[in-house]
Order: C-alpha cells, then structure tokens, then sequence
C-alpha cells in the first residue's frame, strides 16, 4: 500500500482550520440548547485527554507516535483496549466538541469529511503496515477491538 502524502496531526488540524474558517465566513446559526457550548466544551477536554493518552501510551512502550515509522510494539492496553484509534477518536470528539460550542449547522460537515479522510488516507495504510508487521496477532486484536469505538 502506498504511503499517505499527509501527515494525520495536519489533516486533524487542516479539517478544525476548515471547522472555524465555515463558523467566521458561512455563519449558519443553529438553534441549540443553552447547554450545548457546555457539553461542546466538556467534549473538547474529554477529546483532548483520550488523545494525549494514546501518546502516552506511545511513550510507555517506548516506539514511536509519529505517523509512517515501523511499529515496535503492538499496544493492547490503556485507551488501546477500547479503541484501535483513539488518537483519532479524541480528534473526532474535539472536532464535534467544537461543532456543539459554536452552535452552527455547516461546520458540521467537517465530522463526516475528517473520518472518511482518516479511515482512508491514514488508518487503511496503519493497519495493512500492522498486519505485515505483527499478522495474526493483530488480526485478534482486531477482532476483539472496535477501530473507533
């Protein structure tokens, strides 16, 4: 499999880019509880978290975070155990987050266009690198975790 041409922390980056730029220059107010800014900002922090845990996690077993490296090691345990990809989880929980704060319908379609993008472009390439490396050991994993969630 080819290697993506972009790195993930730039598409996560590029897409809340997109998020805000839709917010400031197509303004299209929603309706929403008065809670929501609070819940978004309550999803902002908890998307944060399971993502620097992921990177901990990286630290921990001592391979690396960066995107397109060979893996070390398979990592099975901490937020690993609920979720193949929490580092994308957590940027997806950020992004919806910050859709919910803001309280505006177009930003919304930034979700749907982050996850496609990341399935595509970054996990498909991961988990064909993850089978070469680690084979039926990762397809068990596989099997017992969810990619998302």
């Amino acid at each position: 499999m080819k290697l993506p041409r972009l790195y993930p922390p730039v598409w996560f980056v590029a897409n809340l880019g997109l998020l805000f730029a839709m917010r400031h220059f197509a303004p299209t107010p929603l309706e929403l509880p008065e809670v929501c800014p609070v819940i978004g900002r309550g999803l902002i922090w908890v998307g944060a978290a399971l993502s620097l845990a992921a990177i901990i996690s990286f630290r921990i077993h001592h391979t690396s975070v960066l995107p397109f490296r060979t893996p070390h090691v398979l990592m099975r345990s901490g937020v690993y155990r609920w979720s193949r990809n929490p580092i994308y989880l957590g940027e997806a929980i950020i992004l919806t987050g910050a859709c919910l704060k803001f309280g505006h319908a177009l930003p919304w379609l930034v979700l749907p266009f982050f996850i496609f993008g990341a399935n595509r472009g970054f996990i498909a390439w991961e988990e064909t690198t993850m089978r070469q490396k680690f084979g039926t050991v990762f397809d068990d994993y596989c099997r017992q975790t969810r990619r998302w969630l």
